[in-house]
C-alpha cells in the first residue's frame, strides 16, 4: 500500500515521527510500516518492519432521555459501553447513584436543587481506555411536576340529609383521580371530581362524621 508523505509528522524521514493511518487501514485493523536506512554510502540498503495494530475503540451509549415526576424523581439509567473496554464511569450531578457511579445500569436519585430545576444532565464516560482516546455520551433527566390533589373542605351533614356533594380538584400532569374510604355510593362515579355521596346506614349512624380518601 502506498503511503504518502503527510501520513507522517513531521515527515517520513524524521525516524521519531508521528503516523496517522488511512481510513483503510483502520478499517484492516493494522498497519505496516517499514524503515530503510539512507545515505548509505557504499553499504546496501538496510530495512525493518514494525506492524502497528489498532484495537477498537470505545463506544459510549448513555440511553434515551428520561422524564420523571418530581414525586418519584429515581431513575434507572441504562448506559452502555463496548469495544476496547465495557466500563464507565457517571458524572456531572449532585445526587446519588446506587449501587455507585460506575455501574452502568444505576439508579440515579436527583438532589433537592436538581428537582428544583427541573432537569439534570448526566454524563457517562469509558473508563480503561488503554490506549484510545475516551468516550462520553449524556443523557438528560427532565422532572415533571408532581400532580396535587385537594377533597375539599371538612364537611357536617344531618342524618335526614345525608347525601354530601363533593368538591375535589386535581391539578399538575393530570386532572383525573378516584374517591375511596367510604362504604356508601358516589354519584355519578368515584371517578367524578364533584360527585354526591350517599352514606349507608351504619355510616349515618356513627357519631363522627366520615373521612373519605381521595388520590
Amino acid at each position: 500500500m502506498e503511503r504518502w508523505i503527510w501520513n507522517y509528522n513531521p515527515s517520513n524521514s524524521v525516524l521519531t515521527a508521528t503516523y496517522s493511518p488511512s481510513g483503510a487501514e483502520l478499517t484492516a485493523g493494522f498497519a505496516t510500516l517499514i524503515l530503510t536506512s539512507s545515505n548509505n554510502g557504499t553499504c546496501l540498503q538496510v530495512t525493518d518492519t514494525v506492524k502497528i495494530v489498532y484495537t477498537t475503540s470505545p463506544a459510549v451509549n448513555a440511553g434515551s432521555n428520561i422524564t420523571a415526576c418530581k414525586n418519584n424523581a429515581a431513575s434507572v439509567l441504562t448506559g452502555t459501553v463496548s469495544g476496547s473496554t465495557t466500563t464507565g464511569i457517571w458524572t456531572g450531578g449532585s445526587g446519588t447513584f446506587n449501587p455507585n457511579n460506575t455501574a452502568l445500569t444505576a439508579t440515579y436519585t436527583p438532589s433537592a436543587s436538581e428537582i428544583t430545576a427541573g432537569f439534570v444532565n448526566l454524563i457517562l464516560t469509558s473508563t480503561n481506555n488503554g490506549n484510545c482516546t475516551v468516550a462520553s455520551d449524556n443523557i438528560l433527566i427532565n422532572f415533571t411536576t408532581a400532580p396535587s390533589t385537594y377533597a375539599g373542605i371538612d364537611l357536617f351533614a344531618c342524618s335526614n340529609n345525608a347525601a354530601s356533594i363533593l368538591s375535589g380538584s386535581v391539578n399538575g400532569p393530570t386532572t383525573t383521580g378516584i374517591w375511596a374510604g367510604g362504604t356508601g355510593t358516589f354519584t355519578p362515579s368515584n371517578t367524578s371530581l364533584n360527585p354526591t355521596y350517599i352514606p349507608t346506614a351504619a355510616e349515618i349512624g356513627r357519631v363522627c362524621k366520615n373521612h373519605f380518601n381521595f388520590y
